[in-house]
């Protein structure tokens, strides 16, 4: 359904994460009072950059690194993983896709208008390389790989991610279900099954 811009071992890997991301992930640790242990799992070097960051910005892929580390050495139950990755879905997506909607119109949308947005958002979110498709499984279900990605390599952004996509398929369904393929991912790319009703 949607191909890769070009052959997936010539799109490199992302070297930029947007600071979005970051901020709305830093956000919603605030909420559950996480905020501290983070930082004490963060390294110092990064500190001054991650603590001073606003949204809208490009931040070097190893900022995003150290942040999905030091998320992960916290230790957060998956289910709260992927809640913070709804909330931060909620805060990137809402209003991408709101556009996305009013360009395209909402009758007739379907989860398959939000999928087909897919490529437009990693290009929001990451620069520099790596990429994303979505292979049509189903009438109701699809597989979405992401290449390039070095976040990918840490389980808690995984897991996140998710959330994000649940969010953003929920625009269109009732119910959503995403889940990563386990076994198919490597240090840069990972895989999702999505599917609703």
């Amino acid at each position: 359904m949607l191909p890769f811009r070009a052959p997936p071992e010539t799109l490199g890997v992302a070297t930029q994460v947007r600071t979005t991301l970051l901020v709305s992930s830093l956000h919603s640790l605030r909420r559950r009072g996480s905020y501290d242990d983070y930082l004490q799992h963060l390294p110092l070097p990064h500190h001054a950059t991650i603590t001073s960051m606003i949204a809208g910005q490009w931040a070097p892929m190893a900022v995003g690194l150290a942040h999905y580390a030091a998320c992960q050495a916290l230790g957060i139950a998956e289910p709260q993983v992927r809640a913070i990755g709804r909330e931060v879905g909620d805060r990137i997506q809402g209003t991408f896709l709101a556009t996305m909607l009013r360009m395209v119109g909402t009758v007739g949308a379907t989860p398959w208008t939000g999928i087909g947005f897919v490529g437009r958002l990693y290009e929001r979110l990451f620069a520099g390389g790596g990429g994303v498709s979505v292979v049509k499984q189903g009438p109701k279900d699809a597989r979405v790989l992401f290449v390039g990605l070095p976040v990918a390599s840490i389980p808690y952004y995984r897991t996140a991610m998710n959330g994000v996509f649940e969010v953003g398929l929920d625009l269109f369904c009732k119910k959503s279900y995403v889940a990563e393929v386990r076994g198919e991912g490597t240090a840069t790319s990972t895989v999702l099954h999505v599917a609703w009703a």
